[in-house]
């Protein structure tokens, strides 16, 4: 009987169904987990899109201050792409033309399924002391959309300053 006490003792270690039940309630907990994953993925992916256009705007305002030469963003709504140019043709009068330099251009992902400005022209214009010129309220709106999130994200450019606000709403 002492040696059927010490053999239990040295056996020790897991069986194959407890190995088993422990892989499946690991599966389940994931399975319930994934679409989480999967909505917050989509969140920073269109969170990305709108601070590539953000960040283009800042851009903008840094290189007329910094060249003391009015660049712009112009907003393509139709194809939702957003270019970033120094407007050497006709200065002042707050569009894009084809003899303006263009010095990036980008195309918001697929994901975004609507662009849309509040301003003349699509065109947002930053001058030399870093303010905003524009026709009309300086916000811009874009949403995305996938069967797991509905996103839209709404930005204002102060015109006195030039400064940039974000809001967004996830639904």
């Amino acid at each position: 009987m002492v040696a059927m006490t010490k053999k239990s003792r040295l056996s020790r270690g897991f069986t194959l169904i407890e190995l088993m039940i422990t892989v499946v309630i690991i599966g389940v907990i994931a399975g319930m987990a994934a679409p989480s994953f999967q909505t917050a993925w989509e969140r920073q992916r269109f969170q990305g899109g709108n601070k590539e256009i953000v960040s283009k705007l800042r851009t903008a305002r840094s290189f007329a201050v910094s060249s003391k030469e009015p660049h712009g963003i112009h907003f393509d709504t139709e194809s939702k792409v957003f270019t970033l140019f120094r407007d050497v043709s006709n200065p002042g009068d707050n569009t894009f033309e084809s003899g303006d330099s263009v010095i990036s251009s980008d195309t918001l992902p697929p994901e975004f399924t609507y662009l849309s400005t509040f301003f003349d022209n699509d065109v947002i214009m930053f001058k030399a002391n870093g303010s905003a010129d524009f026709t009309g309220d300086g916000t811009f709106i874009a949403a995305a959309e996938t069967e797991n999130l509905i996103a839209y994200y709404s930005t204002n450019v102060l015109a006195s300053t030039g400064r940039i606000k974000t809001y967004s709403n996830y639904y």
